[in-house]
């Protein structure tokens, strides 16, 4: 299979060594790990956003990317792959290329799948803790595992999330203005047996879409637009140069029922479990309305790195998460203006937060 291979070179391009290994959920989905590995040093997991994978955290090369300076800075660097993208598309029992297999949505993988790479890191490396980075879904998903198992906040040092898109009441990005027909659209599509995103193993579309891209019948600055009518807009802090990679990797697959969690929760104002109509709650939860997350028992230290031209997590709703989450250490809005959801992964000033955000690592190790 070529899609583990890919993964090793996006991190073995840029000269630093990679291990990749594999982890089996309580459900058994069977993922994907990559590795930059300094044996016997301090453990940081990296998770990363909807349809994402471990290759954003390297994008950027050597000296800019979060992955490559936190292994320079001397850390064991991780990074996740969640159920369904191309990387994490094995099951014990189930199919990809069944519907049973595509019925999860970020719930699932905060509840099995970040857990299950948390113990795995930590039973390899000895170590009792590690230290988390999440971008955007990678963010919410560390909630979901803390607030649902409180064990595992005996097992994070600090967490550091990126854009967190738990509340998304006021968020602005175009399609939430056209949620309600957004949601039934997805759920039709998932009662018609479309349970995917970006699905690069059965799609003709996405395949055309590449070749298009490859040959220049699909410019670049048409990819630009298109991100920036969903993130927001940042023309001169868009670094170009991660476009080849960036589009080689993106979308890396997933759930459609991902995308409608998020589309219920910016519908419901509440950060919730997923909601499968009255009768499936009053089935699933005894409710017929889901269950919010329960983020006072979130007692890992948390900073949050967010911009104000983020269409996606308006300021106002990562204040909000701020005051529901009892041990925030840092709230960090980018002075920026134009900062972006995605500046975090692919901006020309993406460094500097990183250095930021490693030095506050840093100083938890020193405790």
């Amino acid at each position: 299979m070529i899609e583990p291979i890919i993964e090793r070179r996006s991190i073995e391009k840029h000269g630093y060594p990679a291990e990749l290994h594999s982890v089996t959920t309580k459900d058994g989905y069977i993922l994907t790990i990559s590795r930059i590995p300094s044996p016997r040093k301090t453990p940081i997991l990296l998770m990363h956003q909807v349809y994402g994978c471990s290759v954003d955290f390297t994008i950027l090369g050597p000296r800019k990317a979060i992955a490559l300076l936190a292994h320079d800075q001397g850390y064991d660097v991780w990074m996740g792959n969640v159920r369904g993208n191309m990387f994490s598309r094995d099951h014990v029992s189930l199919d990809p290329n069944k519907s049973a297999f595509w019925k999860y949505s970020y719930h699932e993988i905060g509840f099995f799948d970040v857990p299950a790479m948390v113990d795995y890191i930590l039973h390899l490396t000895g170590r009792k803790r590690l230290h988390y980075i999440g971008h955007s879904q990678g963010s919410v998903v560390f909630l979901v595992m803390t607030s649902m198992h409180p064990q595992y906040n005996q097992k994070i040092a600090s967490a550091h999330l990126s854009a967190p898109p738990a509340f998304l009441s006021r968020s602005t990005a175009p399609v939430t203005s056209m949620s309600g027909e957004i949601l039934s659209a997805l759920l039709l599509m998932d009662s018609l047996g479309v349970h995917s995103i970006g699905d690069r193993f059965n799609s003709e579309p996405l395949m055309y879409v590449k070749r298009a891209i490859d040959a220049s019948v699909i410019r670049e600055e048409w990819i630009m637009e298109t991100a920036y009518y969903l993130a927001g807009e940042d023309r001169e802090g868009f670094n170009m140069s991660v476009i080849p990679d960036l589009t080689a990797a993106f979308p890396a697959g997933g759930s459609l029922r991902q995308f409608t969690h998020y589309v219920q929760c910016h519908r419901s104002g509440r950060f919730a479990q997923y909601d499968y109509g009255r009768e499936g709650n009053l089935k699933r939860y005894g409710h017929s309305t889901p269950p919010a997350y329960p983020l006072e028992l979130v007692t890992v230290p948390v900073a949050m790195y967010y911009g104000s031209n983020d269409q996606f997590v308006a300021v106002e709703d990562v204040d909000l998460l701020a005051k529901k989450l009892p041990n925030v250490v840092l709230k960090y809005l980018h002075p920026n203006p134009k900062w972006n959801h995605i500046d975090f992964l692919y901006g020309k000033e993406a460094p500097e937060v990183y250095r930021k955000l490693l030095g506050l690592i840093h100083s938890y190790e020193r405790r």
